[in-house]
């Protein structure tokens, strides 16, 4: 899929002027961006500049010191508890450690989502039914019974990715995705979030600093830096590769050491 423009496609999400902060300790301002519907957008930086924070901001765990985070016309942060209940359930969430309960099965783990936030009327016999469905999707369908300490890292992954998509969500937060993986298993799941969004359609947001997976499924992306605190570059990760003005940005998606002088420029 080419590069997305949020305006043309539909926006799924916009954030306007947040602001990220831990009481007095500023991690970020002036973030704005809006992610396309059915667009991969990938939150780029360096350790610490606060990427994994942002991503807590849009899905509910972290209130904003200033700004907005809009699903539709809908200020998340701004809403009544029956509202962000009601766009919580529009969420699939895969966590940096998977997060999978270590004492249910694979397909217990999908199914979890379904008991507790799905549809009431569904059976067990149903969830399990849904549960086989997804599992097979991710390539885990002789794994249903099996326990997150009998499978390799790779397959958590995947595991948390099929009980990410249990309630058909229309927003997939992925963070670091491929932390701890092989390249090999990393381009598999890679190909696996591609073929994610083609089949649901969802907006998919990835937290990563993963550079082959960043220019391999980005669609659009925004570049968080740890010393001015605020985003200095906005666009697709292949296209801030070769034209982006900041030499640091430009430096750290090559993989080099930043030139003299380029953090004069971020302050």
């Amino acid at each position: 899929m080419s590069p997305m423009n949020a305006s043309a496609q539909g926006a799924a999400i916009d954030v306007k002027g947040l602001r990220m902060a831990y009481g007095k300790k500023l991690i970020q301002e002036d973030v704005e961006f809006s992610v396309a519907k059915g667009s991969v957008f990938i939150i780029m930086g360096g350790s610490g500049c606060g990427k994994s924070t942002l991503l807590k901001h849009m899905i509910g765990l972290l209130p904003p010191a200033a700004g907005q985070v809009l699903y539709g016309e809908t200020d998340y942060w701004a809403a009544d508890v029956a509202a962000q209940d009601a766009i919580r359930r529009r969420f699939g969430v895969l966590f940096q450690g998977s997060a999978l309960f270590s004492t249910m099965t694979l397909a217990e783990n999908v199914m979890l989502p379904m008991k507790l936030n799905g549809d009431r009327r569904q059976s067990a016999a149903e969830r399990r039914d849904r549960a086989e469905e997804l599992l097979g999707l991710v390539g885990l369908s002789h794994a249903l019974d099996l326990l997150p300490n009998e499978i390799s890292g790779g397959m958590k992954k995947r595991a948390g990715l099929a009980r990410a998509l249990a309630l058909q969500p229309e927003f997939l937060f992925l963070d670091e995705p491929s932390a701890g993986l092989d390249p090999i298993s990393s381009r598999k799941l890679d190909e696996l979030i591609l073929d994610l969004r083609e089949r649901t359609g969802a907006a998919v947001l990835v937290v990563t600093h993963e550079l082959a997976s960043l220019f391999a499924i980005g669609d659009d992306g925004i570049f968080l830096d740890a010393v001015s605190k605020k985003p200095i570059a906005h666009g697709a990760p292949k296209q801030l590769l070769d034209s982006c003005d900041h030499p640091f940005v430009r430096a750290f998606l090559r993989r080099e050491v930043p030139p003299e002088g380029a953090n004069d420029e971020r302050e």
